[in-house]
This record gives C-alpha cells, structure tokens and sequence, in this order.
C-alpha cells in the first residue's frame, strides 16, 4: 500500500481566541481521516517558535512534527515580505521557499493552512486554504485589521490564495458566497464546513458544574480587539445596570493593542465596580462561567459564525448575539440578536432575557436542538468529503 501524506503548517497558540479552536478541530478530523484509511500519515511543520507545540503533541501523538530552523524562518519571513509587495513574483518565488522545499522531501500529497498566512500562496503542493472571514473587506478601519500591514497581507492573501488552492474551505454558505462575490471564487471550488465546539473540549466536560461566581452576570468571552465592539457593550450595560443594581458584566479575553481604551472607558463609565475582567481564561474554566451567566453577549462585528455561541448552547447560557448576515446558520431561532452598532438595541433584548425566566429558558432549550445539528459526527463527515474533493480533484478543476 502507498501511503500518502497530509503536510499541515501549524502555530498553535492556546491565546489565539477562535482560530486555535478552529484548527484543533480541523486536527481532530485529520486525526479521524488518518485512522479511517489506514494509508495517512499527518506531518505537523512548524518554525521555531512554537507556543503549542507541547500540548498539540500530547494530543495527537500519531503525527509527525517537524520544525523548521530559525535560518529557515528568516528566509521564509524575508520571501512573504517581499511576495506583499510583488505578488507578481510569487511563482518565481515558490522553488525556493523553504517550507516547500521541506514538504516536498516527505512526498505530501495535500497540504492544510488552518491560520491561513502567506505561506499558503506560495504553496507549490495542492493544498487546501482555510478561510474563516473576509471582515477586511467590511471593516477595513479597525487597528488590528490594519496592524502592522495586515490589510495589505490580508488583501494579498486573498487575491492570490484560493486561486492557488485546490480547494477553498470556508465555515458559512454566507461566506462561500462572499468568496465568490469578492474573490471569484468558482462555487465547485468552495467546500462549507460548519464550525462545531472542539471536541477536545466538549469531551473534557462533566455535564454538572458547580457554582462559579455570583449572579446575576452578562458573559463576554473575546479578546480585548475594537472589533469585538466592548465600546457599544458597556454603552449597553449602564443603561442596565441602573434597572438591575445587582447585575455584573464579566469579561474574559487577552488583552492587544489598544485594550486600554476600553479599561478608560469602564472607568470613565463609573463601571469600574460593576465590571470584572478576568483575562486569559483556560478551556476547564469557561463551562462554569456560562452555566452560572444570566446570558452570553456577544456584540462582535466579526462572524457570521463565532464559537462563544456555540459554547453557549453546549453550556446551558442564553445566548444574545450581534444580527450578522448568515448568522443564522449557526444560531437558528437559539439566540436573540440586535444591532451591534445600536446599543439600546443592545439593551433592549438582554432587558428581555434578563426579566422573563421562560424565555430564557427555551433560549437554552433551543441551543441544545442546535448542538445537535452542528455536531463533531457532522463536522467531521463535511471534513472527510472535503479531503476526499482534495484528493481526486485537478488543480484547475475541482470536483463539487
């Protein structure tokens, strides 16, 4: 039997918010690939630094980890900079990029970007490019879309990147269709994989929690970026918090660049009693602090899909989302939505939740009918359908 190899380029970082959930999982699939076949083997490729490295490792023990030298690193951080500036000169590039030069010597037949990054374009292997949003195109005036020449890695990525891909996944037909709106994107090309909890996670969990804080509290798990939309939030919350006294408003999420206008804001609010940040929270944590929440709230900008929802659904917590085109994919009739740039919209539908018990419970009902549909058993079969398209499909015609 030939054995054929899957090349996977990974950096993960337990800070990394949504996108290490999102790549844990595409490893859990890889994983499940790997052991239905017989014939897979996975090659993780990594740079030097490597802040997951440890616990992927411990994770999946079956796959091969392969790091690339830090010589190896400059070079390849040397031709992405100048591939930015001359996207033109990527196909001159790619002999001599240092992680194709490393896939190649192991014979794979597909390579995997999960984080996605300039590495995918100047892939010469068939591979796959992930794509979780375009929210470049929408919201190109946030600081960390234009951090440090992120828009302009951003735009290039993905001018160049699904056309230099066998195939496109994305996580919504919302955004398939965006892709092809914006990018050209032929649809045949372009596979949706729902976005599910981590199985990882999901099975660490005991179904009883016990009593984590106080109550009553409004949850918002995010990093502390502008387009997590904080501002309107707390806008939202005084009016609240002078017709509940008791209600809190706990936020967890590292902290970027910029984050302490947000902590001013509290201050400036007269919040600062009121408000609870807790940082960084670890993954055996989180499932206290939804199961004890009056609602999740989640007034992002970014979307239509987010994985706080989910874990709100999969954790008993009425879920109050922003209303994003092709949300409901994700959140159905499960949660109530608003106006992210209106908070007394804001207000208006945690008020509901906040003062009618019933609702809120069929909000929790609902979420768990929701869990059922976005499942890791149906995550997974889109996953496998996927890499089965990758494998039999021509680099210039892929299969539907």
């Amino acid at each position: 039997m030939t054995r054929r190899t899957f090349a996977v380029l990974s950096d993960f970082n337990p800070h990394g918010g949504g996108i290490h959930q999102w790549s844990l999982n595409i490893l859990c699939a890889l994983d499940d690939y790997r052991k239905a076949h017989g014939d897979i083997d996975v090659v993780l490729f990594h740079y030097d630094r490597y802040p997951g490295g440890l616990s992927v490792r411990g994770l999946f023990p079956e796959f091969q980890y392969v790091g690339l030298s830090k010589v190896q690193h400059l070079i390849a951080r040397a031709m992405r900079r100048f591939s930015i500036y001359c996207p033109w000169a990527m196909p001159m590039l790619r002999p001599f990029f240092p992680l194709n030069r490393e896939i190649k010597r192991r014979n794979a037949t597909l390579a995997l970007f999960p984080q996605g990054g300039m590495d995918s374009p100047l892939c010469e292997t068939p591979h796959i490019f992930c794509a979780a949003d375009i929210a470049h195109v929408y919201y190109p005036h946030f600081p960390e879309v234009r951090l440090k020449g992120s828009l302009r890695i951003r735009r290039v990525l993905f001018d160049y990147g699904p056309a230099n891909a066998r195939r496109v996944m994305v996580e919504s037909q919302e955004l398939a269709r965006e892709m092809t709106r914006h990018y050209g994107v032929p649809p045949q090309k372009l596979s949706v994989v729902h976005q599910v909890l981590p199985r990882l996670f999901s099975a660490s969990i005991l179904p009883d929690v016990g009593p984590n804080r106080a109550k009553p509290y409004l949850f918002y798990p995010a990093q502390l970026w502008a387009h997590k939309n904080h501002k309107n939030l707390l806008a939202a919350f005084v009016e609240l918090a002078a017709e509940f006294p008791d209600l809190r408003l706990v936020l967890a999420g590292s902290r970027q660049p910029g984050s302490e206008a947000i902590f001013n804001l509290i201050q400036s609010l007269k919040l600062s009693d009121r408000v609870d940040y807790l940082g960084y929270v670890p993954d055996e944590e989180m499932p206290k602090l939804y199961r004890n929440a009056a609602a999740l709230v989640m007034p992002t900008y970014f979307g239509p899909t987010n994985i706080p929802t989910l874990e709100a659904f999969a954790f008993g917590c009425p879920a109050v989302i922003s209303d994003l085109p092709g949300v409901e994919e994700q959140a159905g009739d499960a949660a109530l939505r608003f106006d992210p740039d209106n908070p007394r919209d804001m207000a208006a539908k945690l008020r509901r939740v906040l003062s009618d018990p019933v609702l809120a419970a069929r909000l929790v009902e609902a979420g768990r009918g929701r869990m059922e549909q976005l499942s890791y058993e149906n995550y997974r079969r889109q996953m496998f359908a996927l890499l089965d398209a990758a494998l039999v499909s021509q680099p210039d015609q892929a299969s539907a």
